[in-house]
């Protein structure tokens, strides 16, 4: 199944800018070494840093003290486990800088917000970065409102006003000429033919191996002991001990009409799902009296919302599905758009978090419930 056709293929790029050339790495060389998630001894190679560190820098100054951030394609008071903590983090920053398409709960937190384009209103190119082997020319359908920036033009801005020019573009635009030239094409060359793909090559691996220290599919890490981790996967049994005073089990599904938190404000998809549906078995239902679309509290060891009741045999009488994203831009901005009150992530905990990654548990948590 490795590297043949039809397979899981390590597919070669068409010949333009690597990704690593775009993002300057070169600038930086000991930066992976000093960033937050270094201190907590994440594998060496993670570029981004887990959110529970980022908290951690906010509130504690661990590993060192952190003051300002800029968000863009994002809604952490939603999306990030633990919302508490995430509002305490994001309050206590000196300056918060927000870019988006809507006016959502962090946006309403921030002291700077920029209104972005969409994806429709910029020229961009899809794909890249993501060792698909191929890229998308994407052209603007429509110009912008005047004041809404590409995410891109943003950051190009904000780095020219913050360090040498000369890393940046004059026109955020050229940046895409810089990617396709290497290949032989200026974007608008780009945009006419559609998409660029790299050389098709199968079983690379005879000749090369593959990418691992050892040359070969490594079922057990080779480097286990060099970056303290288990060599093969363990089971350490159950996320958390079982509780009898949450004696149910939380997880969480997201929705067919939307993605992640977005979208709460169009009104096709609200009346498609109005409210934030919870799945209980029936019988799970009858025990706590609970019927089809009552509002009922779940509630964990780290805090509560309430959702809707949606009955379904399809999952075992001890789960509980919650609905994740859900926020309400019908409500009022100071309110922060009743951020809290249907939130997931307010049932979330970063208590335990894995070393590897900086993840924290999202499934199989101990929760009850109660009819409102």
């Amino acid at each position: 199944n490795l590297d043949v056709p039809g397979g899981n293929i390590q597919a070669n790029e068409p010949g333009i800018l690597s990704l690593g050339k775009f993002v300057r790495a070169d600038l930086i060389p000991s930066k992976r070494k000093e960033m937050i998630h270094a201190h907590h001894g994440t594998i060496p190679k993670l570029m981004t840093v887990p959110p529970a560190f980022f908290r951690k820098a906010v509130l504690e100054d661990i590993p060192y003290p952190v003051g300002a951030a800029y968000v863009q394609c994002a809604n952490p008071l939603l999306a990030y486990a633990n919302s508490r903590q995430t509002y305490d983090a994001l309050m206590k920053l000196d300056f918060l800088a927000v870019s988006d398409i809507f006016m959502t709960p962090t946006a309403a937190l921030a002291d700077v917000v920029l209104p972005a384009a969409t994806h429709f209103e910029f020229n961009d190119i899809g794909h890249y970065g993501l060792g698909h082997g191929y890229i998308l020319a994407r052209p603007k359908v429509v110009e912008p409102p005047a004041k809404c920036w590409p995410d891109i033009k943003i950051l190009n801005e904000i780095g020219k006003s913050m360090t040498s020019a000369e890393y940046w573009y004059d026109n955020w635009e050229e940046l895409l000429d810089s990617v396709t030239a290497p290949a032989g094409f200026s974007y608008c060359q780009f945009v006419e033919k559609g998409y660029l793909k790299g050389k098709d090559q199968f079983r690379k691996y005879e000749a090369k191996g593959f990418k691992t220290p050892t040359g070969k599919v490594e079922l057990s890490l080779s480097q286990s002991k060099k970056i303290m981790v288990a060599a093969v996967p363990q089971f350490d049994g159950y996320p958390e001990p079982e509780d009898p005073e949450y004696p149910l089990v939380l997880t969480s599904a997201k929705s067919r009409y939307y993605l992640h938190s977005s979208y709460r404000w169009l009104e096709k998809l609200r009346k498609k799902q109005p409210q934030a549906q919870a799945l209980i078995h029936p019988d799970t239902a009858t025990e706590y009296g609970i019927s089809e679309n009552d509002e009922f509290i779940i509630e964990t060891p780290s805090g509560r919302i309430t959702q809707f009741a949606s009955l379904t045999n399809t999952i075992h009488p001890k789960v509980i599905y919650a609905a994740y994203g859900w926020w309400f831009p019908e409500e009022k901005t100071e309110d922060l758009y009743g951020w809290d009150r249907s939130n997931f992530n307010m049932l979330t905990s970063t208590e335990k978090l894995g070393r590897e990654f900086g993840t924290p548990n999202l499934k199989g948590i101990n929760c009850r419930i109660q009819r409102k």
